[in-house]
């Protein structure tokens, strides 16, 4: 009983042990730069069920096949099933990597469900981001905020001097873009305000399509901006981005400044001169 206690450990649980943090290493160097594996509950939820699926596989194939090749070590079995995660490429489907496939069998759909939840975690968050300013003032003015938010955090230990330069130049690139955007929507705004004033009209369906659809471009190229700092930055960073995105949104109910409207803003209704009471006593009677 004690030999098969044993042999237990020795062939199916000792291959799992190993296979699980090599499991994990893979997957944080395969999605490093699609997003982060503990950003929600589906995707930990997911991440683990990679884990758990490649190290039962581990463990199946060491205590079925390890009797029959007893010439390989249990933790060989374990790490290099843990390793299988790691993308193939075409040139490298050889031998090995055919067995590695097999040891991995179920891992890439598991493996595609992740990269798409990651992906839609990340739209959500930069969605989440971008959207709710009240104008492209104050929209561009985030967007500066972010530039300098993230262009501090590109000198960090282990990136090259080439990949620092290549990030650099992505984040002025894409923040010009938002300007650039945000600027055509501000020149349309005043265009159709400054029509609308003169001509004493409220604006015209197709003015304000364009003006809609200015605003969502600069939206779009904010977004852009902010898939740099959910690819390379941290959930301090994170919280960050949400304390400076704080400054810009409307202010709460009751505090609100009055909205800008594009065309000739209502005329205030003239407030008619209310006749002075006489006090009693003095002339008059109280009404």
């Amino acid at each position: 009983m004690t030999l098969d206690r044993a042999t237990v450990i020795s062939e199916w649980l000792l291959p799992a042990a190993v296979c699980a943090p090599v499991t994990w290493v893979c997957l944080v160097s395969r999605f490093r730069e699609e997003g982060r594996l503990l950003g929600t509950a589906r995707s930990s939820a997911l991440a683990l069920c990679v884990v758990l699926w490649t190290s039962g596989m581990a463990a199946l194939a060491s205590g079925l096949l390890l009797p029959h090749a007893s010439s390989v070590p249990p933790l060989a079995v374990g790490a290099v099933t843990g390793w299988g995660v790691l993308p193939r490429g075409r040139g490298e489907q050889n031998g090995s990597r055919a067995a590695l496939a097999v040891l991995t069998l179920g891992n890439s759909l598991l493996l595609h469900q992740l990269a798409l939840r990651l992906r839609a975690d990340r739209a959500a968050w930069c969605e989440r981001l971008a959207g709710g300013f009240r104008d492209c003032w104050d929209l561009d003015a985030f967007a500066g905020d972010v530039r300098r938010h993230l262009l501090l955090r590109v000198d960090v230990p282990g990136r090259t001097g080439r990949g620092r330069t290549h990030l650099r130049r992505e984040i002025n690139q894409r923040y010009q873009d938002v300007r650039g955007a945000a600027q055509k929507w501000i020149t349309l705004e005043t265009k159709v305000e400054k029509a609308c004033q003169q001509q004493g009209r409220g604006p015209h369906r197709e003015e304000l399509r364009q003006v809609r659809r200015a605003f969502g471009e600069a939206e779009q190229y904010l977004w852009y901006l902010l898939e740099l700092e959910h690819a390379h930055g941290k959930r301090d960073g994170a919280a960050r981005l949400e304390a400076l995105k704080q400054r810009y949104l409307p202010e709460p109910e009751g505090e609100q400044e009055p909205e800008r409207r594009i065309g000739p803003q209502p005329p205030a209704a003239a407030s008619a001169p209310r006749e002075a009471t006489p006090a009693p006593g003095a002339g008059g009677r109280a009404p």
